[in-house]
């Protein structure tokens, strides 16, 4: 056996010898185990606090609406249960005039809105 091969030899087997040392001493740095407990938990509330959650409610659907020769907002305000205020406010409009083929959107009814304007 060369000295090489001598010297790998002795130094693996003391490696062997003082990794044996520490697993049979034990190591003190290792936690202990936690024991297992023998029961079961019990339940100490027989009325658990009653929780809610609340669902917000789903975006208000908004339609586009294609200008067709004769219209006006007023007619148009009528048709989809809005007010012409309203519908000129979500479309930006200042004045009345429409141009057929314009797209307006149509705001999300109020329930209960006067739509006689």
């Amino acid at each position: 056996m060369s000295r090489a091969r001598a010297v790998a030899a002795a130094a693996c087997a003391a490696t062997v010898l003082c990794v044996a040392a520490v697993w049979a001493s034990g190591c003190e740095t290792e936690p202990e185990a936690e024991p297992i407990p023998t029961t079961l938990p019990v339940l100490t509330t027989l009325r658990p606090q009653l929780t809610t959650t609340t669902i917000a409610p789903p975006p208000p659907q908004r339609h586009i609406y294609v200008v067709q020769p004769g219209d006006t907002l007023s007619k148009i305000a009528n048709g989809f249960d809005v007010t012409v205020q309203a519908l000129m406010e979500e479309n930006g409009k200042e004045d009345t005039l429409l141009r057929i083929g314009e797209q307006l959107v149509i705001p999300p009814t109020v329930v209960g809105a006067d739509t006689s304007q």
